[in-house]
């Protein structure tokens, strides 16, 4: 696929303000392309949602591997890092203030759906229109209104609604990459983590999909913008507003020229 050509049509038809993205997964955590900017660049370690706003918001081409990250949820979710026991994890939810008891944050671990470790060892975040590698995932973030159009380019051809399960505490990470797994397209919420350590504006979320939906989609978006369905949202404006009283005075006094 022209991954270029496809960037731009999609940002043609929903005009989102960051890049279309692309996301590739290795188990082979050397198996990240030589494109890929890495957090030691900068001397840092990174949580991942930081390096996935470096792609679509500077452009350019990021990988990582669990030695890059020190957001110990993400490499337990993602399985970067062998979690012993859930426990642990439902602890570190207690611990910050998430839920009432331990019994529900375990609930919600198990609900979670983690990653089983070794499954990821890298993953790369790139524009598509700069894709050095071709993508598992398609990340594409904006408003709600986008997201709706990107949701209908699914629906036009399956018929099936898409699916979003939100926690409002984070690991979009995990959401964002779960769609690999399920071979479904997510709508996510980005969370209070992405939000703060990645600047996820308050106004955005994210639609994430298996690159091999790409095509249907975009004819999907391509077809219901031609029956009338389109971004931005064609608000009705063909209407006789009322006149309040201070403008009917104003009208007394106008005279034609």
């Amino acid at each position: 696929m022209d991954y270029r050509s496809y960037s731009e049509e999609v940002s043609r038809l929903i005009r989102p303000q960051s890049f279309p993205l692309g996301v590739t997964l290795f188990r082979d955590p050397g198996g990240l392309p030589k494109e890929a900017v890495r957090p030691a660049k900068y001397g840092i370690r990174i949580s991942l949602c930081q390096w996935i706003a470096l792609a679509r918001r500077w452009g350019r081409v990021a990988g990582a591997t669990a030695e890059d990250i020190n957001c110990t949820p993400c490499l337990a979710a993602l399985g970067l890092k062998r979690l012993g026991e859930r426990t642990h994890l439902a602890r570190y939810l207690i611990d910050m203030g998430y839920f009432e008891n331990l019994e529900l944050a375990e609930r919600a671990t198990e609900a979670l759906g983690l990653i089983p470790p070794g499954e990821i060892g890298a993953a790369a975040f790139f524009p598509l229109e700069a894709a050095p590698v071709d993508p598992h995932l398609i990340v594409i973030y904006g408003t709600p209104a986008q997201m709706a159009r990107l949701a209908a380019g699914w629906l036009y051809h399956t018929g099936e609604p898409v699916e979003s399960v939100t926690t409002g505490f984070g690991l979009s990470c995990l959401s964002t990459l779960k769609p690999l797994f399920s071979g479904r397209p997510a709508l996510v919420h980005p969370g209070r983590g992405e939000r703060m350590l990645a600047g996820t504006d308050d106004c955005e979320m994210l639609f994430t999909f298996p690159a091999k939906h790409a095509g249907p989609i975009l004819d999907g978006l391509r077809k219901t913008h031609e029956k009338g369905t389109r971004y931005p949202v064609q608000r009705y404006v063909l209407y006789e507003p009322p006149s309040i009283p201070p403008m009917k005075a104003l009208e007394e006094k106008l005279t034609d020229p």
